[in-house]
C-alpha cells in the first residue's frame, strides 16, 4: 500500500533531520562528483536535490522530480535559479540516462515499487546506480507507518542486480544498485 507524504515541510527539513540523514556526507559516500547526472525522483522540497547541484558543478546536471506541484514550487523558492536543475512534474521515469538515480524516503510511497525500481535500472549509464535510502521496518517517532514502509530485504530481492547496502543509523539505510 503506497502512502503519500502530505505533511507539513519542517518535517521534510529541520535539524534533527539532518542529524541523522546528512546529504552532504551520503552524496560523498556514494560518489557523486563534478559532470555527473544525478535523477532524484521524489525530490520533495529539495533535500538532496539542492546539495547535490554543487557536487555535479556546471558540467553536471541534477533532474528533480516529483509528482507534486506544491513541492516542486517550495523547491524552486529554495533553490534559485541554476543551470545545471531541471524541474519535472511526473510519476514515471523519465526517459534520461544518469550516473546515479536516487530514490530517498519514496520507494514506499510509489504504487508498484518493485516494477518501478526495475525500470530505474534502462535510464543508467554504464556502471551507474540507483540509490534506495528509505526508513527501516520498525517502529520510530518519525516516518510512515511500520506497515508502509519497505524492509531492506524486500528491496533487495525487488531488485535482483549487484548491491552494497549500509545502515546509516537505527533509522535509515541505504542501497546502491549498481547497472
Amino acid at each position: 500500500m503506497a502512502h503519500r507524504f502530505k505533511g507539513d515541510f519542517s518535517k521534510l527539513d529541520n535539524k534533527r533531520r539532518r542529524e541523522i540523514l546528512p546529504p552532504e556526507n551520503i552524496l560523498r559516500e556514494i560518489g557523486v562528483k563534478q559532470g555527473d547526472v544525478l535523477i532524484d525522483f521524489g525530490c520533495g522540497i529539495g533535500y538532496f536535490t539542492i546539495p547535490a547541484l554543487d557536487f555535479v558543478g556546471d558540467d553536471g546536471r541534477v533532474i528533480a522530480v516529483d509528482t507534486s506541484e506544491r513541492m516542486l514550487d517550495e523547491l524552486k523558492k529554495r533553490a534559485g535559479v541554476r543551470n545545471n536543475l531541471d524541474i519535472i512534474k511526473s510519476d514515471k521515469i523519465i526517459d534520461v540516462k544518469a550516473d546515479y538515480i536516487l530514490l530517498v524516503n519514496v520507494l514506499h510511497e510509489i504504487e508498484s515499487p518493485k516494477e518501478f525500481l526495475s525500470g530505474c535500472f534502462e535510464h543508467l549509464w554504464e556502471n551507474g546506480k540507483v540509490v534506495v535510502i528509505d526508513w527501516q521496518k520498525k517502529e520510530a517517532d518519525m516516518g510512515p507507518p511500520v506497515n508502509h514502509r519497505i524492509s531492506k530485504e524486500e528491496v533487495i530481492d525487488m531488485a535482483k542486480k549487484r548491491y552494497a547496502e549500509k545502515d546509516i543509523n537505527e533509522n535509515f539505510y541505504f542501497i546502491e544498485f549498481i547497472a
